[in-house]
C-alpha cells in the first residue's frame, strides 16, 4: 500500500500544477481556433445576401468603380462598394442569419463617415447590437478599407445578421466594406489618432515611407493651418523593423513659411498603433536630408531611361520645347513608389536626353482632387492675353474638370487662368493644338459621355465602356470652349484615355500630310482632321508596345520633328529590395515618321539622332556570322548598358534574349538598347516598335542568348557601349 500512498501524496502535490498548465494549453488552443468566414465577397453575386436599392449593383466591386477616387486597402478582387450609380444611389445590403460563435467580428471599412446613414451594423433579434462608419465626411478624404471590431463575446451562442447601410445622398454617399469575420482575436489595428504641430521653418516635409505591408497601413494625413486644410496626401508608413525610405516634399507652394502647421489624419480616421513611431519622425527640413548619392546608381534604376529621383512616375504631361529647352512632366506621387497624390513632376534637358529633375510644378489640391494627365503648348499669338509666348498646359483637375494653367518663369510653376474649369465632362486628358485653317486652337479629350457619335458607332464589345470617345473643342481665346465634335471606334479601347492627335508629312511624298489620332494604348488611327472631327481613313494600327502607356509627343519642336515619350512600365522589386526608392520611368524619345507601305500609310518609329551622343566603345562585331558566333558575340553585353545592332539574311521570327530581357521581333534587323530593367526594340527601319522589361524572376540571374537554326546568317552584328545619363 505504500507506493499507492506515495502516488497520491505525489497527486496531491502536482495536481495544481498540471491542471495550471493544463489550462494553459486548453487555453492556447482555443485562441488558436480558426476563424469563421462570413463573407469575404470573392464571386460575381453576393449569394445568398439580400440587397434593396441599386447602390451596391448586382455583386461586389472588383476594383474602383467609375468615377470614383483609388480604393485601396480591400483584399482579394472583391468587396462591397456602394458607389453604384454614384454618391446619390442608395440601398441596404443584408446578410443571412448565423450563429455568433467567436468573440470579435473583424471586417475591413472605408467610404462615407456619416452615422446610421453609410454604416455597418450587427443586428440581433432585429436591434442594432454594434454599429461602424467609415472615415470621411468631407472632401479631402481617401478610399483606403481599414481594419475595425466588435466586441461579441456577451453575445456568443445568439443569431445575428449584418447589414450594410447606404442611405446617404451627396459627398462621400458610399460605404466600403471586406473580409468579414469571426475571431477569437482582434483586428491588429486599433484607432488611435495621429496629430503633430509643426513650425515651418526649412523648405520641405520630410515623411518617412513603406513599400512592402502585410497589414494595412496606408493613411491620408493632412497639412491644417487651423481647422483649415491645406493640402492631404496618402502615405504608406512604416512600422518597426520595415525598411523605409524618406520622402522630401516642397511646401514653398503653400506659402506657409514661418507659421505653424498641424499634421494630422482626418476626423475619425482608424490608424495602426505601430505606425505611430514613423509619424513622430515627420519633421521639416532640407531636401538634402533626404536624398543621397547613390539615388541614381541602385540596381532597379536605369541609367539611359529618364525617371523620377524618387517615389512614382507614369503618364508624361505637359512635353513642350521653349526656350532652348525641353520640358517633360510627369504623373508624379512624391509619397510612395505606387500609385497616388497625383503631381506633375518635371525633368528638363537641353538635348532630349540628359535630364535634370527640377521640384514640384503643379500640385494636387487634395486627394479628392488631384492633378491629372494633360499636355502643354506655347501661346505662341497671345490668344490668352498673357503674353506671346506664355507657356501653357491643360490638366484635368479630378474635382472640377479641364483646366488651363500658364507659366511666367520658365515652366517652374504654373498659375490658373479664372475661367477653370474651362470644360466640364466625363473623362480626362486634354491635348490642346493649334489649327491653322480656322486660326483656332483645338482641345482633344477622352469622355465617357453618350453622344451621337457613339450611338451612331457602336462599340464591338458592348459592356459599360460603350460610351468612350475623343471629344473635340474649339477656342479662339484659350478661355472659352465650344465642342464641335467627337471621334469613336466600334474598338473602343483604341479611343480610352490619354488622347494625342497631330499631322504627319508623308515621306517622299512634299505636301502630302495626314493626320494621326490615338489614345493611351498608342494604336493609332491614319485620316483627315476637318477642325470640327476626326475622319478615318484606316486604323487602328500597331500594339500597345509592351511595356508601354500613354505616350506623348513634343509640341513646339523648333525642326518639325514630332518627338514622342511614352510611359515605360518596368516591373517592381520592392520584395527584392525593400528600400526601393523610385518606381517606373520613361521611354527614349523617338521620332515619329509617316510612310507609304504595301499595307498602306503606317507610322514609323525611330530613336531620335541625338541617342548616338550616349555611345561608347564598340565592344563586340562581325558579318556574316553563324547563330553560334553571333551568340558568342551577344555575351558581351551581359552587365552592360547597351545598344545592339542585328541584322539577318531572312525576315521572320528572331528570338533573342538580352541581359535576361526578351529582344525577339519580327523582320529582318533591329537596334536593341538595353538597360538595367528595360529593352526597347525598332526592327526594320521602325515600322515595329516594342519596350520589353526584366522580369521579377530574371533579375538575380539574367541570360542573354540568341536561339535560330544552324542554317541561319546574322549579315551583321554591332554592339555600343552606352553611357549613363545621370
Amino acid at each position: 500500500m505504500k507506493p499507492l500512498k506515495s502516488i497520491a501524496l505525489l497527486w496531491l502535490l502536482f495536481a495544481p500544477v498540471l491542471m495550471l498548465f493544463g489550462s494553459k494549453s486548453l487555453t492556447a488552443q482555443t485562441a488558436k481556433r480558426a476563424d469563421i468566414l462570413i463573407a469575404d465577397f470573392e464571386g460575381d453575386t453576393y449569394k445568398d445576401w439580400k440587397t434593396e436599392g441599386d447602390a451596391f449593383g448586382s455583386g461586389p466591386a472588383h476594383g474602383t468603380l467609375p468615377g470614383q477616387m483609388n480604393v485601396e486597402g480591400y483584399q482579394g478582387k472583391g468587396y462591397v462598394n456602394s458607389f453604384h450609380g454614384g454618391d446619390d444611389s442608395t440601398g441596404t445590403l443584408t446578410s443571412p442569419e448565423f450563429k455568433i460563435e467567436r468573440k470579435f467580428i473583424n471586417f475591413l471599412i472605408g467610404g462615407g463617415g456619416w452615422v446610421n446613414e453609410t454604416c455597418i451594423n450587427l443586428l440581433i433579434d432585429g436591434k442594432v447590437i454594434h454599429t461602424e462608419t467609415g472615415t470621411n465626411t468631407e472632401s479631402g478624404g481617401e478610399e483606403t478599407l481599414a481594419p475595425a471590431s466588435w466586441d461579441v463575446a456577451n453575445s456568443i451562442g445568439k443569431t445575428a445578421v449584418i447589414q450594410i447601410v447606404d442611405r446617404r445622398k451627396g459627398g462621400w454617399g458610399h460605404i466600403n466594406v471586406d473580409q468579414i469575420v469571426q475571431s477569437d482575436t482582434k483586428s491588429a489595428t486599433t484607432v488611435a489618432a495621429l496629430e503633430k504641430t509643426l513650425k515651418i521653418n526649412g523648405s520641405h516635409l520630410l515623411v518617412p515611407v513603406a513599400n512592402v505591408s502585410k497589414d494595412n497601413r496606408s493613411v491620408t494625413l493632412g497639412i491644417y493651418v487651423g481647422d483649415k486644410l491645406v493640402e492631404n496626401f496618402t502615405v504608406l508608413l512604416p512600422k518597426a523593423g520595415d525598411a523605409s525610405w524618406m520622402a522630401a516634399y516642397p511646401i514653398k507652394h503653400f506659402g506657409l513659411q514661418g507659421k505653424t502647421v498641424r499634421i494630422a489624419t482626418s476626423k475619425g480616421a482608424r490608424v495602426s498603433e505601430d505606425v505611430r513611431a514613423s509619424f513622430d519622425r515627420i519633421k521639416i527640413g532640407a531636401e538634402s536630408e533626404a536624398l543621397a548619392i547613390s539615388d541614381y546608381s541602385q540596381p532597379y534604376r536605369n541609367q539611359f531611361h529618364a525617371s523620377t529621383r524618387r517615389g512614382w512616375n507614369n503618364d508624361p504631361n505637359g512635353l513642350v520645347y521653349l526656350n532652348g529647352k525641353y520640358h517633360l512632366y510627369y504623373q508624379y506621387n512624391p509619397f510612395g513608389i505606387f500609385w497616388g497624390n497625383m503631381h506633375w513632376g518635371h525633368l528638363e534637358s537641353t538635348d532630349l536626353i540628359h535630364w535634370k529633375e527640377l521640384p514640384i510644378a503643379l500640385y494636387q489640391r487634395t486627394t479628392a482632387d488631384m492633378a491629372f494627365s494633360g499636355a502643354g503648348f506655347v501661346d505662341f499669338n497671345n490668344s490668352s492675353g498673357l503674353g506671346k509666348g506664355t507657356q501653357f498646359a491643360a490638366f484635368t483637375s479630378t474635382g472640377r474638370g479641364e483646366c488651363l494653367v500658364y507659366s511666367k518663369d520658365g515652366g517652374l510653376s504654373f498659375t490658373e487662368i479664372p475661367e477653370n474649369p474651362v470644360v466640364k465632362n466625363t473623362g480626362r486628358d486634354p491635348k490642346v493644338f493649334w489649327y491653322e485653317p480656322e486660326h483656332k486652337w483645338v482641345m482633344v479629350v477622352y469622355d465617357e459621355t453618350r453622344c451621337d457619335e457613339t450611338v451612331a458607332i457602336p462599340a464591338t464589345n458592348h459592356d459599360d465602356k460603350d460610351n468612350r470617345n475623343l471629344a473635340f473643342y474649339e477656342s479662339k481665346n484659350l478661355r472659352q470652349w465650344t465642342r464641335v465634335g467627337a471621334f469613336t471606334d466600334p474598338d473602343r479601347g483604341a479611343v480610352f484615355e490619354c488622347p494625342d492627335m497631330f499631322p504627319l508629312p508623308i515621306a517622299g511624298k512634299p505636301g502630302e500630310s495626314r493626320w494621326i489620332i490615338q489614345a493611351a494604348q498608342n494604336r493609332y488611327f491614319v485620316g483627315q482632321f476637318d477642325g470640327k472631327t476626326f475622319h478615318k481613313e484606316g486604323g487602328p494600327f500597331g500594339t500597345q508596345h509592351g511595356a508601354f502607356y500613354a505616350a506623348e509627343t513634343v509640341s513646339n519642336m523648333p525642326d518639325g520633328r514630332r518627338i514622342q515619350i511614352g510611359w515605360a512600365q518596368p516591373d517592381s522589386y520592392e520584395l527584392l529590395f525593400p528600400d526601393q526608392i523610385v518606381n517606373q520611368g520613361f521611354t527614349i524619345p523617338h521620332e515619329l515618321t509617316l510612310h507609304e507601305t504595301n499595307d498602306g500609310l503606317r507610322v514609323f518609329y525611330n530613336p531620335v539622332k541625338e541617342i548616338e551622343a550616349l555611345r561608347g566603345d564598340v565592344i563586340a562585331e562581325g558579318k556574316d556570322l553563324t547563330p553560334a558566333a553571333a551568340n558568342e558575340l551577344l555575351q558581351k553585353c551581359k552587365g552592360e548598358l547597351t545598344e545592339t545592332l542585328i541584322e539577318f539574311s531572312d525576315a521572320g521570327p528572331k528570338q533573342i534574349v538580352i541581359n535576361g530581357m526578351d529582344a525577339g521581333f519580327n523582320g529582318r534587323s533591329a537596334r536593341i538598347f538595353t538597360d538595367r530593367i528595360l529593352n526597347e526594340v525598332y526592327a526594320d527601319g521602325g515600322i515595329s516598335y516594342e519596350v520589353r522589361r526584366l522580369p521579377v524572376k530574371s533579375f538575380a540571374s539574367p541570360e542573354t542568348r540568341l536561339i535560330a537554326p544552324a542554317s541561319a546568317v546574322i549579315r551583321s552584328l554591332k554592339i555600343y557601349r552606352l553611357k549613363g545619363i545621370w
